[in-house]
């Protein structure tokens, strides 16, 4: 018996639900396609399918059974095409997972830029907030912003994500500009809304940290908010320079520098990672893609 014909027959007929339908799609004959799946039950000792003269259905193991064949059968088809699109030109859907506001603002038109580049390579990008297990979902490549990420992936460190305090010309001009931690009281912030809730300031004070007790003046998890609210001289907020840096350069918003700024994450080591799975990087589309992002985005002077 050849096992994986018999398991793909054996998928093939859980899948459309009929020994005839499944022996077309396979090109094979009804006898041929039974043969295979009561060799595969008798190999394995156990029913897989109910056989009746209307309809068939799977055993409780054959459910199970399925399963497992399927993840297989996945395998198998991603090896078949890494060997076959290995030295081939980068095409075929390439899945993209980044953060909402750093896939609109700073991806996209990079995104537009690959497709252009590679017009055979179909992009099917997922902007969201929702952290994806690359290890178990079909994203290619996936941009992430905090600390190094799992070390079963790939990861490069691409930009910076260091947090900024920012304001308006306007708001400034009313409440003053800050030049220390003391003079920050008085002053009115946009917080930003983590998973946890409202993310607070705080400063390092060695040896100890402080969290500040400042007024908020909004709590959202919605960076277009956020700068919105800033913009509108309604508060001060911390922000990534791919963030604000087009507010800074058409003056909508300044910069305020701090001998020892506010934080809002511990970790200083924070930065935009480009993520992907090692096996996955032989296929021609992922390699190239993942060569003009990281070229593309270091290249892009954010700090």
């Amino acid at each position: 018996m050849d096992q994986l014909k018999a398991i793909k027959c054996f998928i093939c007929v859980a899948e459309v639900g009929s020994f005839s339908r499944a022996a077309d799609k396979l090109h094979m004959p009804v006898s041929s396609v039974s043969r295979q799946i009561s060799a595969l039950e008798s190999s394995l000792k156990t029913e897989l399918i109910i056989r009746s003269t209307r309809k068939i259905r799977l055993t409780e193991v054959g459910l199970l059974y399925l399963d497992s064949c399927q993840h297989v059968a996945d395998k198998l088809a991603s090896a078949d095409e890494l060997v076959a699109n290995y030295q081939s030109e980068p095409c075929g859907t390439l899945r993209i997972s980044a953060m909402t506001f750093f896939g609109e603002r700073v991806l996209v038109p990079l995104i537009e830029e690959l497709q252009d580049t590679y017009p055979k390579i179909i992009v099917d990008a997922d902007f969201s907030d929702q952290v994806k297990d690359l290890t178990l979902s079909d994203v290619d490549i996936a941009f992430r912003g905090g600390p190094m990420p799992d070390k079963r992936l790939m990861a490069e460190k691409v930009m910076e994500n260091e947090l900024h305090v920012c304001a308006s010309p306007g708001y400034l001009e009313q409440f003053g500009v800050p030049t220390s931690v003391d003079e920050l009281e008085g002053h009115k912030v946009i917080y930003f809304r983590g998973p946890d809730g409202q993310m607070p300031w705080w400063i390092v004070d060695q040896p100890s940290e402080q969290i500040l007790d400042l007024e908020a003046a909004a709590i959202t998890n919605s960076f277009q908010l956020m700068l919105n609210n800033i913009i509108a001289g309604k508060g001060m907020c911390l922000l990534p320079m791919w963030a604000i840096r087009p507010y800074l350069l058409n003056k909508q918003l300044v910069k305020v520098d701090f001998d020892n700024p506010p934080r809002m994450i511990r970790d200083q080591s924070m930065g935009i990672y480009l993520l992907y799975l090692k096996n996955r990087f032989q296929l021609p589309k992922v390699r190239r893609s993942v060569e003009f992002f990281r070229e593309k985005l270091k290249a892009t002077s954010y700090s």
